[in-house]
């Protein structure tokens, strides 16, 4: 880059366009070269022939340079150009060295032939050595030049930093053709640098450089991968304003990037628009609308796709398959999974890892654990180790079935083979032992986490631990817990002041659990609904209602609206108080706001209708479920 940064600012623009190479630009015009004797020609011949071996050229070489006078640089040119089509680039750059000894003198075509060695060595480095030798001999680079250069960047990750070099080699009168400008668009692209490759895609039309298919699909594909999927839209259909009929690499780019966005309906119709241009879809694209659909969880449609797509004749891969397994097992549709895992085995294609372990995450949710186990010791049989991921799918099936012990023959068979737990490992057996209230068990697992050093505890791993505690009376060292966390990476959530509020609540602590609400609000945490329905159901059941209710008009002027179940709390307070006045001025703000009482509220409402009119024509006036009706009042057809 420093090189470039260097270059004189009068270059000979005449010889941008000359062509003295057979690697040069194919519109370049062509120069005569004289052959000075039968000998030469001979070689030339043999280059040209392609029939020509690496001993050929080596012997070639070594007659040539007795030759005195030497012969034209063209026929050395010709025989290095041969080697470089054996792909012997190590060769070429020792000839190159070998030539100079002799004192024989490169030409712009043969410093293009040592160019292209460095890069097909992905040496790019030395390449732009070449390129300040070609300025030093008074030679310009031509488009074969400059193509090597760029290419070489590209392909090393650096397409920003070539287009760099191309506009300072436009400043030098360089100007690039449409091949240029599509190596720097795929340079561009290949690293997600989307926008900048339509903005050189801009610049490219205002010098009469009119964009072809692959630099538009290249374009297209991008975009949609960056999930810039109108912007594809937008390009595609201006390529079709200009008559450039695209083909099923633009389509299967524009159906994955809508699939991606769930915008299925798209994706189908742009599917359906390439079937009528008579472009046969191929298995990318169906595997994008499969996938689309099966994300959604919309299994019957990725069904339907499948079906199609076997109908056309179109073979199904791994990924086809897997990706059918994944969703109907999420869908719990096991049966189908299992049998389109037998198809998958039907048309002899081996099932990856994550096919197995989407089949066990099935099975599991299913409940079918013996099934799920049985497939899990069948994996090392099929030429797979088990990972951490497969462990974890049956930990986490076993513990959901409050089969914890099981689970923790899986965690301990884990250790045993070497298969190092991570998070989500200890994360599930901790919230498992927890909600059981195998409180100790849990504690020794986290503080396992740390001493271990293998897997330090999550965010998640605290917000469980401390609900854990919390739920189970262990309040005090829930919050010696929640302090620790000042001195540790994480940081306090609303989540985590919530829970700790609900712990003090749930054991009569409301004071303390007040303090930790002004303390939360301190700290630049604004409640939410959550947290404030937390407080208000502490205050209720501590029959502190009055303060209940204020805290609904605070939470409101707050710029936090109480919910349904706001109302439902502080409604069930009164009416348990027998304070009917207030529980029907509720009653009448949820109407309002379209809320409807929670069946703990209706039960105690229909009990006091058959006595109190009031509450009767309340309730009446609610448009709600037939548990309301008045037909379903107690002692109604008395």
């Amino acid at each position: 880059m420093q090189l470039i940064e260097r270059l004189p600012k009068t270059p000979n623009v005449s010889l941008f366009t000359q062509n003295t190479s057979q690697i040069s630009s194919p519109n370049a015009k062509k120069i005569p070269l004289l052959v000075h004797n039968d000998f030469e020609f001979h070689i030339r011949h043999q280059c040209k022939s392609g029939k020509i071996n690496l001993n050929d050229a080596l012997g070639y070489i070594d007659k040539l340079i007795k030759v005195k006078p030497f012969p034209s640089t063209d026929t050395f040119n010709h025989v290095l150009g041969s080697v470089l089509k054996l792909s012997r680039d190590t060769n070429v750059i020792s000839l190159y060295r070998k030539l100079s000894y002799e004192g024989i003198k490169p030409n712009l075509c043969t410093l293009n032939i040592l160019l292209s060695s460095y890069y097909h060595l992905r040496r790019i480095d030395f390449g732009f050595c070449v390129l300040g030798d070609i300025f030093k001999r008074g030679f310009e680079p031509d488009y074969a030049t400059v193509g090597r250069l760029l290419k070489g960047l590209c392909v090393e990750g650096q397409g920003l930093e070539a287009v760099q070099v191309f506009d300072k080699m436009r400043e030098r009168g360089f100007q690039g053709d449409v091949f240029t400008y599509g190596i720097l668009i795929y340079g561009l692209c290949s690293i997600g640098e989307s926008c900048p490759a339509l903005n050189l895609f801009r610049k490219m039309a205002k010098t009469n450089c009119e964009g072809y298919l692959r630099i538009y699909g290249t374009i297209i594909g991008s975009l949609c991968k960056n999930k810039l999927v109108d912007e594809g839209l937008n390009l595609f259909f201006e390529m079709v304003s200009k008559g450039i009929t695209p083909d099923v690499v633009v389509y299967s780019s524009l159906v994955s990037g809508l699939c991606s966005l769930g915008r299925l309906k798209e994706a189908v119709k742009f599917f359906d628009e390439m079937i009528d241009r008579g472009i046969a879809a191929d298995l990318i694209m169906y595997n994008s609308l499969i996938h689309g659909f099966s994300r959604e969880g919309m299994w019957k449609e990725a069904i339907r796709i499948f079906d199609r797509m076997v109908g056309e004749g179109i073979s199904p891969d791994e990924i086809t398959f897997t990706t059918l397994i994944s969703c109907l097992c999420k869908k719990g549709m096991v049966v189908k999974a299992h049998e389109m895992f037998a198809f998958m085995r039907q048309k002899e294609m081996k099932p990856t890892l994550f096919t197995y372990n989407s089949l066990m995450d099935g099975l599991c949710r299913a409940g079918q654990l013996d099934e799920a186990a049985k497939l899990f010791r069948s994996i090392p049989d099929q030429g797979y180790e088990v990972n951490v991921i497969s462990y974890n799918i049956m930990i986490n099936g076993y513990c959901k079935s409050q089969k914890i012990d099981e689970g923790f023959q899986f965690f301990r068979d884990m250790q045993f083979q070497g298969c190092k737990p991570n998070a989500r490992t200890y994360n599930t057996l901790i919230q498992a032992l927890c909600r059981v209230g195998r409180v100790r068990t849990a504690k020794k697992m986290f503080n396992e986490m740390y001493v271990c050093g293998s897997q330090s505890p999550t965010s998640f791993t605290y917000t469980i631990m401390l609900d854990g505690l919390c739920k189970n009376g262990h309040v005090d060292e829930a919050i010696a817990l929640f302090r620790s966390l000042e001195i540790t990476k994480y940081e306090s959530s609303i989540e985590l002041y919530s829970i700790l509020i609900y712990g003090m609540c749930r054991t009569g602590r409301m004071e303390e659990a007040r303090n930790m609400f002004n303390e939360m609000s301190r700290k630049g945490f604004v409640p939410d609904v959550v947290t404030y329905n937390i407080l208000i159901d502490g205050l209720r059941k501590k029959g502190m209602l009055l303060e209940a209710n204020k805290l609904i008009v605070e939470m409101e002027e707050k710029g936090c609206l109480p919910n349904s179940i706001s109302f439902n709390i502080i409604i069930q307070g009164f009416l348990r108080e027998n304070n009917i006045p207030e529980a029907m001025n509720l009653l009448k703000e949820m109407r309002r706001r379209n809320f409807a009482p929670n069946e703990a509220v209706t039960s105690l409402l229909l009990n006091l209708a058959v006595e109190d009119s009031q509450c009767r024509a309340t309730l009446e006036s609610f448009p709600v479920p037939g548990a309301l009706k008045p037909e379903t009042f107690p002692g109604k057809s008395l």
